[in-house]
């Protein structure tokens, strides 16, 4: 098992989805604490899409091209956040600023509705 950190970019892997659901590889930012990461063997993830089209806001949070090893300008997904098996994970990308992470915490409390 492959040693995960929050804040972390990983592709991960989430197929089968159904419906609106990420259908293929995709970065994913890693919001569970380091704890939790340790000890579930689940991580709970958000995941990163192109930016095209989604305006930054309260749940989609931009990420500027080489950010967390991303390869162009991207939007962090809070709205879907999602507990991954560890074997899903590919590769790491990089790491993401504690400024953007404290924005996708505050977009995923929104989501959560925890204030």
């Amino acid at each position: 098992m492959i040693s995960v950190r929050r804040g972390e970019v990983y592709d991960v892997m989430p197929a089968p989805s159904v419906g609106k659901e990420i259908q293929k590889k995709r970065p994913c930012a890693v919001v569970s604490s380091n704890t939790v990461n340790e000890h579930a063997g689940l991580v709970v993830v958000c995941p990163i899409t192109e930016g095209l089209g989604l305006p930054a806001d309260l749940i989609h949070i931009a990420v500027g091209r080489g950010e967390g090893g991303t390869t162009k300008d991207s939007i962090v997904l809070c709205e879907q956040i999602k507990a991954v098996d560890q074997d899903r994970f590919m590769e790491k990308r990089g790491n993401l600023k504690a400024e953007t992470m404290q924005k996708i915490d505050k977009g995923v409390r929104a989501v959560l509705s925890l204030h």
